[in-house]
């Protein structure tokens, strides 16, 4: 395990503490922030170091909570978001529960090895279907018995909150990966996660999105969050290619010393506390 980011803040009045994680194949976050996800109390992020092929397992992630201190606190409210990539959306006229099943052979993961879990997306009248390994949701399930869960491409999706009439790209970034959801006003279209090494890698997965659902490069809204500089090669390729590139920012009320962006979707996942 290797710790690339932590924060943290002496807030005063640490009540009604609420503990947000998302974990990933190769990635695990977490931050404790008061109920309104507008006080961050503290935020760690770290990788993974098994091997590419295996990721986090639970050992590792035990390691995790016991080193953070996570476990046996006791929290007002514990968010859970999973980032694991296999996943397939079905509208709602189209959602059987019954054909879990045929998803996870579809998903070439039918080994007995991951579950299967499913969610409704407010206002999208889509069904994110996604699986998770066994062993990592029965330890999450154990530790946080009484967590909320939801998947990252749902949490995605919900932050779209502001409805453009043309088509956003909103692309969240991981160190060795990314996640792109596409909307066209009111219409759903994708929600993928590209592995990358260099920012051609991004550019040629963005293009080819837009190609195949004709968004214009010179009207698509580039919203981006995640561990990608302003100053960077990357977002200036992205410059070059699109006209509207912005950051979308975390709402934390203090200021965490990393840009404002950086865990948008650690504070997107906060602000579901209720």
């Amino acid at each position: 395990m290797k710790q690339l980011f932590q924060i943290e803040n002496n807030s005063p009045g640490k009540l009604h503490q609420v503990l947000s994680l998302r974990v990933g194949e190769k990635h695990c976050s977490f931050a404790t922030s008061d109920k309104y996800g507008s006080q961050l109390h503290k935020l760690t992020y770290c990788t993974s170091d098994n091997k590419p092929a295996t990721g986090w397992d639970k050992n590792e992630l035990l390691a995790f909570f016991t080193d953070y201190s996570l476990l046996p606190r006791l929290f007002d409210q514990v968010l859970i978001c999973y980032d694991f990539p296999q996943s397939l959306f079905v509208s709602g006229a189209g959602y059987n529960q019954d054909e879990a099943g045929l998803l996870l052979t579809t998903l070439g993961n039918g080994h007995g090895n991951r579950k299967m879990n499913s969610e409704l997306i407010p206002g999208w009248n889509v069904y994110n279907m996604y699986t998770v390994p066994v062993e990592i949701q029965e330890l999450f399930e154990e530790a946080f018995p009484a967590a909320a869960y939801q998947h990252q491409y749902a949490l995605g999706l919900k932050s779209l909150t502001k409805r453009y009439d043309g088509a956003t790209l909103a692309i969240d970034f991981d160190t060795d990966h990314f996640n792109v959801i596409a909307v066209s006003g009111s219409q759903f279209l994708l929600a993928q996660t590209f592995e990358y090494v260099t920012p051609g890698d991004v550019l040629y997965y963005l293009l080819k999105t837009s190609q195949q659902f004709s968004l214009a490069q010179d009207e698509v809204r580039l919203q981006l969050s995640g561990l990608v500089e302003k100053d960077s090669a990357l977002f200036k390729e992205l410059e070059q290619y699109f006209i509207h590139v912005e950051c979308r920012e975390a709402r934390w009320e203090q200021n965490s010393g990393y840009p404002a962006h950086f865990f948008t979707s650690l504070n997107d996942l906060a602000r579901c506390a209720s």
